[in-house]
């Protein structure tokens, strides 16, 4: 496999940012006692994503698999350094879990800052572990372990997504009592954070975008607090159940019709886009958008080729007033459908030019 272009200086001088960034973190933050709030109202990271203007770069990421040389390939089409690699972990069992080997090993020494999804439970069939044994301490050796290896891999300064979407009910990490996940949460950032080296680690409390399907949950209730959240994260696509298949026969201005429907909802509807940009205005933490993507899907509930919502990425994203950090597209073809930016030609050029 080929290995990724060298970091020119303009990819060094990031990566020395975020080192900086942690240090501050760790020295200069108050927290209250009791509660786990910052009494700081931003993170040094916040600050950085506030800068003036709305033309500035905010940092970007990809998922590309487990390759850096993928990763690469998609900063060289973009014309521009890509920052940050997202990737995940098998995570049948605990081993997969604690000691991802050859991920970690594939993205050690590469230019990437990197981004991961760490499972809170396995989900292997059979699998027994809870979330209420994980609140009682019984796991923590795994993500001690992670942690440690983490280090030796030189990823002391990854950004975790710790239990991702964990407001969606596919997930096994989908909580029924709000005590017990904080508690575990906590665990889990305080013990990975204490091993040699793990300091610099940071967490990216990370929910899906909109309503759940599952009544009357409340996703802010498993808030863990400041002190143990660096970024909250939102997983964001372009999906309608109401404005998505196009009608019969939808031609060029029936589809931007539809779009704008959908943009409209997915931001403005309970625990849209905006909602959560005002969350974490609120809480003083950065936005980050781990995920982010147009979505050709089998269902038809997706917006296929769709360079206006690219567009209103770029416009939220960008906007001073939302603070993301980070964002990484999810240059991918699932299961469930198609993201990849070079099979939908409209969006993939319109994403060049914005965000190239």
């Amino acid at each position: 496999m080929p290995t990724p272009r060298a970091l020119t200086p303009a990819r060094r001088l990031p990566l020395i940012a975020a080192v900086l960034a942690v240090v501050l973190a760790i020295g200069g933050s108050a927290y209250a006692l009791g509660t786990g709030e910052a009494k700081t109202t931003a993170t040094p990271s916040a600050a950085a994503a506030g800068a003036k203007g709305v033309e500035r770069k905010v940092k970007i990421g990809v998922f590309r698999g487990t390759s850096p040389w993928e990763v690469d390939q998609f900063g060289d089409w973009l014309g521009r350094d890509v920052h940050y690699a997202v990737d995940y972990s098998t995570r049948t069992t605990w081993k997969e879990i604690a000691d991802p080997e050859w991920m970690l090993s594939t993205w050690e020494g590469s230019p990437y800052r990197m981004v991961y999804g760490v499972a809170m439970l396995p989900i292997g069939k059979g699998d027994k572990s809870t979330i209420a044994k994980g609140a009682k301490g019984k796991y923590n050796k795994h993500y001690r372990e992670l942690a440690k290896n983490l280090v030796k891999h030189g990823q002391g300064d990854a950004i975790l997504r710790l239990g991702w979407e964990f407001n969606h009910p596919s997930y096994r990490w989908h909580p029924t009592s709000q005590k017990q996940f904080v508690t575990y949460w906590r665990k889990i950032v305080k013990t990975m954070r204490s091993v040699p080296g793990a300091s610099g680690l940071q967490f990216d409390w990370n929910v899906n975008n909109g309503n759940q399907s599952k009544p009357n949950f409340d996703p802010t209730k498993y808030y863990p607090g400041n002190k143990w959240v660096d970024y909250i994260g939102v997983d964001i696509y372009d999906i309608s159940w109401p404005h998505y298949p196009y009608p019969k026969n939808c031609g060029k201005a029936c589809r931007l019709k539809q779009q704008k429907k959908a943009w409209k909802l997915v931001t403005g509807q309970q625990y849209g886009l905006n909602f959560w940009a005002d969350f974490a205005r609120r809480k003083g933490r950065p936005m980050a958008l781990p995920e982010w993507g147009v979505w050709k899907r089998k269902d038809g509930h997706g917006g296929a080729d769709n360079p206006y919502y690219v567009t209103q990425m770029h416009k939220f994203i960008n906007n001073p007033k939302n603070k993301v950090a980070y964002h990484a597209y999810f240059e991918f073809s699932a299961p469930s459908g198609d993201h990849r930016l070079s099979a939908m030609k409209n969006s993939g050029k319109r994403f060049k030019k914005l965000f190239g």
